[in-house]
């Protein structure tokens, strides 16, 4: 017998039944609110398929099973993702591609972690894995001004659901505040809130005027956006006022100018003073 067709036989014989992902298509970033997502597992069996096809997807590692398909049978959804996939979502008419793909329905930050496509016949397996973040831009994102005392004022940025672990920073002429104070919390769900603090003294400002800015940031979902007030030293204690200036993430607005900033902060000081006298 020779061996050596033998062998060569067995080569072209695997390459026509291999098991191949060709594509992974997990979104990296998802924000909260997001109708729905798709994860597409593109592979390839070769040119004559293979016997016993299986596609499983898992989160989190090989014990954490969330999807499985046997052609011609239905897929399966199990554990964190029952109850959330469109059933009825097909991405393809070809019998062992259609249901490979996952539609989730409004994914919320639980669905956060790694995400791994398997694809196996009873002679060949292929697998990939990709990262999805869920993430929370948070609510209620405000930044006022409090003072107390003539020669004091208390800067206070805040915000609430946010996810993942937010970072907030008060910022006095591009630079951090060493008096800055941040508290933050973590609810039942994993959401985050958070409350920076700084306490400025008027002999600190130099000038007439002096513009802070509070950042607030998700580094892992690579969001920023900020909140501005501008204060003036030697004003009489008042109730809190506001802060003005809103940038997006990742963007300036031309029109945040320090003197749009004086006249919204002089109105809401007189209305403030009307108020006290």
């Amino acid at each position: 017998m020779d061996y050596s067709i033998h062998f060569v036989f067995l080569i072209l014989c695997s390459k026509c039944i291999a098991v191949n992902i060709r594509r992974l298509d997990v979104p990296a970033l998802v924000e909260l609110g997001t109708e729905s997502v798709t994860l597409d597992c593109d592979y390839s069996t070769g040119v004559t398929p293979g016997p016993g096809l299986v596609l499983k997807w898992f989160f989190n590692g090989s014990t954490g099973l969330v999807y499985q398909w046997i052609p011609p049978m239905q897929p399966q959804v199990i554990g964190l993702l029952k109850g959330k996939v469109d059933m009825s979502f097909k991405i393809s008419e070809e019998p062992l591609q259609a249901y490979r793909a996952i539609k989730i329905m409004n994914p919320s930050t639980l669905l956060s972690g790694n995400y791994t496509c398997v694809v196996s016949t009873f002679l060949e397996e292929d697998s990939q894995t990709k990262s999805m973040l869920v993430y929370s831009p948070g609510k209620d994102f405000h930044f006022h001004q409090e003072k107390k005392y003539v020669f004091l004022v208390t800067l206070i940025c805040a915000a609430e659901y946010l996810y993942p672990r937010p970072v907030m920073t008060i910022l006095s002429k591009g630079k951090p505040l060493k008096s800055a104070v941040t508290d933050m919390r973590m609810d039942s769900w994993g959401m985050y809130s958070v409350e920076t603090q700084a306490l400025v003294h008027d002999d600190d400002v130099t000038s007439p005027w002096e513009e802070f800015v509070c950042v607030l940031s998700l580094p892992l979902a690579n969001y920023t956006v900020n909140r501005t007030t501008i204060y003036y030293p030697g004003l009489m204690p008042t109730a809190h006022i506001a802060a003005i200036g809103v940038e997006k993430p990742q963007e300036h607005q031309a029109n945040n100018s320090p003197t749009l900033g004086r006249c919204t902060l002089l109105l809401t000081f007189l209305i403030s003073l009307n108020k006290v006298f």
